[in-house]
């Protein structure tokens, strides 16, 4: 039966957790969820005897990311938690989400209504993007998967950068984008470092992290050969092929 938890009310999620192997956290926001609330769903895990945990990780590599980038920060001090209470913790990482990158109104890379290629620095920086939906077929292959052991697993749909992005939208559209360039990578890090509050800069501290934080070095991609990520080529083919400009 459905159980509703509040990460505010540990009663419930002890009633939440009771009689479950296996617990994913999807949850997203400031320090009193991905942090406390995250703790307080975990505790009640280990109280309940469940056996796996995986926290909310999915992300770029979030112990590599860049100091100072406060939602991986935060990631960073929860997962470290975590991983004290006994738990089989299995951490996933996916880099970008290959629909958000593309989205105009997230991260606002390409822009087809206004034409645009849009990145800070050279463009030419590489990192990781993989589907959303892709992301979460693998975290629920691999909870249930009784020969995966605690650790960390990467997914990458395609490795890429924000040059690669744009030329593969215009391959695939068959239209030319104008490019923009937004700033430098000193423009980037000039701007988080003169914010008073590092979440009023957290598009620019998203892209200073995708330029500075190496690609994943390895892959867990093969592991369950009918879930292949797919492939942003794949994915553009199927959202926006044959959206040529007027």
């Amino acid at each position: 039966m459905p159980a509703q938890g509040d990460l505010n009310d540990p009663e419930s999620l002890a009633v939440a957790t009771r009689g479950i192997d296996v617990v994913i956290s999807a949850v997203q926001g400031g320090r009193d969820i991905i942090v406390d609330g995250q703790l307080a769903l975990a505790t009640a895990a280990q109280a309940s005897g469940v056996r796996r945990f995986i926290p909310s990780d999915f992300a770029l590599d979030i112990w590599a990311a860049p100091v100072g980038a406060p939602m991986f920060a935060l990631r960073r001090e929860a997962d470290a938690a975590i991983d004290e209470l006994g738990l089989e913790v299995v951490h996933i990482l996916n880099g970008a989400f290959m629909d958000m990158m593309l989205d105009p109104r997230t991260a606002g890379v390409v822009d087809l209504e206004q034409g645009t290629g849009n990145y800070y620095g050279d463009g030419t920086d590489p990192f990781d993007i993989t589907l959303i939906d892709d992301v979460a077929a693998f975290t629920a292959r691999i909870a249930v998967d009784e020969a995966a052991t605690a650790g960390t697993y990467a997914l990458s749909g395609t490795r890429t950068s924000f040059n690669g992005i744009i030329a593969e939208v215009e391959r695939v559209t068959g239209r030319a984008l104008t490019r923009n360039q937004r700033g430098s990578l000193d423009d980037l890090r000039a701007a988080v470092a003169n914010a008073g509050n590092p979440w009023a800069a957290i598009g620019q501290w998203y892209n200073l992290a995708m330029i500075t934080t190496p690609p994943f070095s390895a892959t867990a991609n093969e592991r369950y050969p009918d879930l292949a990520p797919t492939s942003l080529g794949a994915y553009l083919e199927r959202t926006i092929g044959g959206r040529v400009g007027r």
